[in-house]
């Protein structure tokens, strides 16, 4: 009696999907095609991500693939790994890239930025801004004590 409910159990168990690893077929931000086993084809696989975080999934990315309720139909991504540029961070640091080379790094002596920044709004800063020449407090200072031959300087400081 043991043994035939074992069986049943086993039986039923062996119809539910369990979590497994995917290759990235056709890459997205929302719904991949990917590659499970012996190259079956799982169309639409929904990409969940963080919040205020999206990224584009290129090909041949690893995933984690979860079938919701067993059900291979009903899978999700919930995590990516392998593409071709990786960022190896060091302990404490955390860092946000693209596959284009470009990075915004947190370091523990500050945040660097790799790449150019593009702002869309006001720029602000409590430090100094600079250059590879000069700072704009520097340019200030010498701007605001020239003369031109015997001028004065100027009325207007910057």
């Amino acid at each position: 009696m043991i043994e035939a409910v074992q069986r049943q159990i086993k039986k039923g168990l062996g119809q539910i999907r369990q979590s497994f690893l995917g290759i990235v077929a056709r890459g997205s931000s929302k719904n991949l095609q990917l590659t499970g086993f012996a190259d079956e084809v799982l169309d639409e696989t929904e990409l969940l991500q963080q919040v205020g975080f999206s990224s584009y999934i290129p090909d041949g990315c690893r995933v984690v693939v979860i079938p919701l309720q067993g059900k291979t139909s009903r899978s999700i991504v919930i995590a990516t790994d392998g593409a071709p540029i990786v960022v190896e961070v060091a302990e404490g640091e955390t860092c946000i890239y693209d596959q284009h080379g470009h990075s915004v790094w947190l370091k523990e002596d500050g945040t660097h930025i790799k790449g150019d920044l593009f702002v869309d709004g006001n720029l602000q800063s409590t430090g100094d801004v600079s250059d590879k020449k000069s700072s704009m407090q520097k340019m200030r200072e010498i701007y605001n004590g020239h003369t031109n031959g015997n001028t004065p300087q100027p009325s207007q400081q910057m």
